[in-house]
This record gives structure tokens, sequence and C-alpha cells, in this order.
């Protein structure tokens, strides 16, 4: 049966798409990227995956960085996770498609989620039994400057981070408000996934041209 000429038009499309995907989930955004140090300078991260977020996991305290200092409730805590999202969903700990929705095409806003843990990062380290993770050792140069990409995420008010509550872990976790002017509006192709993706390129990973799904950014960042 041959195509109409409306329905030729519409499978290029549609094969247009796919391929654009298929580039965007196997292409780096950058190539030639410098090595990391692999010596005890290092500093190890993980990334961890959920169903559909991911979110960066790092020690509390390196000698480049102290984020108790920044975030009272990593005090005495020894590594923590941070993620980034839309701040009605993310902060109403459910998943409703009313939600989704606003969050996808209508947000008002964006939070960031800071989570400490007791445990230092080890080889059987879990945080909150994420379905997979990605072990990372950073230059201590490059985690510097993903730290300093992190920050400038946070909006600030006299100089610090402005909280908006306690997270879901209690006193150990906190929300606080987001700089769009660094992390851009939250949307169906600017999601915690991308956030994360911009938080390792900065720290001169090879990254994909884009991670709106966790998968190719797993797949693509070196262990």
């Amino acid at each position: 049966m041959r195509l109409s000429k409306k329905n030729g038009i519409a499978l290029a499309l549609v094969l247009m798409l796919a391929l654009s995907m298929i580039i965007a989930f196997l292409v780096p955004r950058r190539f030639g990227l410098p090595s990391q140090e692999r010596d005890n300078a290092a500093v190890e991260i993980r990334v961890a995956r959920y169903l559909y977020h991911t979110g960066i996991i790092m020690p509390v305290r390196t000698p480049e960085v102290d984020w108790s200092q920044t975030f009272p409730c990593l005090r005495g805590k020894q590594s923590f996770e941070i993620g980034w999202g839309d701040r009605d969903f993310y902060m109403s700990g459910s998943i409703t498609v009313g939600l989704a929705w606003k969050a996808l095409f209508q947000s008002q806003a964006s939070v960031l989620n800071v989570s400490g843990f007791d445990t230092a990062i080890t080889d059987e380290f879990l945080s909150t039994e994420p379905f997979a993770q990605k072990k990372i050792r950073l230059s201590a140069v490059n985690y510097k400057r993903m730290a300093t990409w992190i920050r400038a995420s946070f909006a600030l008010q006299n100089g610090a981070p402005i909280f908006l509550r306690e997270g879901f872990w209690g006193a150990s976790s906190a929300f606080y408000e987001a700089n769009t002017a660094q992390t851009g509006a939250y949307s169906i192709v600017n999601n915690c996934n991308v956030w994360n993706s911009n938080a390792l390129d900065a720290a001169n990973l090879p990254v994909p041209m884009w991670s709106g799904v966790p998968y190719p950014l797993l797949w693509m960042l070196p262990e």
C-alpha cells in the first residue's frame, strides 16, 4: 500500500525526530575532555538512578569543599545527595498525573533537595536504595568546578541559600529555592537529569548532548 503525501511527510518527521533523539542520547556534548586524576587526591562521587530521576551523591567534606558550612542539615553527616526538580512535584512526595503535567509543561518554580547520610561513600554505600549507581572519581580541580556550578544553582538571600522547609528525611534533609538564572525553568526538556548532566559537565565529564532520561547519562559516564 502506497503512502499518501501527507502520511509520507508525517513518517519522515517521525523518523527525523527519532534520529535526533538517538544522536542526542549517544553523542557526547564535548570531545577531548581532560582525563580525571586517579590518585589519592581524587574525590569519589556517585550518580544514583531511581525510576526516572537521578541525583548526585558526594562527600560532605573534602579538602576543597565543606558543604556543612553551607547547609546546616549536613552537620555531622558523612555524605549527601543533591537533586533538582519542579517545586510542587518534588516537594509533594507523591506522583500524580496533575502534578507531573504541571511540572513538565507549566512549572512555576524549581527547588533543590539536599539529604545527608551518616555513612561515607564506600563500595557498599547505598543511599535511599536507588535502582543503580555509577561510581566516579573526579580530580580535585574538577570536583571544585562542579561544586562551584552547583552552588550557583541556589538562590541566595544575604549570601546564604534560601531554605524552604525540611525534606523527607527530617532534620538531615532540606529543600532550597533554585536560582533559575543558572538552572533554567523546569520543563519536559529541562528536567532533573539535565540539571545533573550540566553539573557533571562542569566537572569535565562526558555527558550526552541531551540527558532527559537517566539511562544515556549513566551509560556515558566513565566508571
